[in-house]
């Protein structure tokens, strides 16, 4: 038998239909953003989105985040947001 997906169309299915909706009326914004479960960072990392955020870079063709305390950040681009708060930002991306 097949598990039943935590995240992700078959287990919101409602939402996503909201979504495609939504993203269907403004294209040119959609097609910036992605939607992503949280389920590692909350459930595996026990991440604490209230007090920490995480802080992304790109290094060696990878992208690598590490959770760190608010406030602590030097700033940098906001890449995520969870109810309109800042879950997540990026440093400064290299010269590529």
């Amino acid at each position: 038998m097949k598990a039943k997906a935590g995240c992700g169309p078959q287990s919101d299915p409602e939402f996503f239909d909201a979504l495609n909706e939504l993203f269907a009326q403004y294209p040119e914004a959609a097609a910036k953003y992605a939607i992503k479960c949280m389920s590692i960072e909350l459930d595996g990392l026990k991440i604490d989105f209230g007090r920490q955020v995480g802080v992304s870079r790109i290094e060696d063709g990878r992208i690598i985040t590490e959770f760190v305390d608010r406030g602590t950040t030097r700033g940098g681009n906001c890449c995520a947001w969870k109810h309109d708060e800042c879950i997540q930002e990026c440093e400064p991306w290299p010269e590529m």
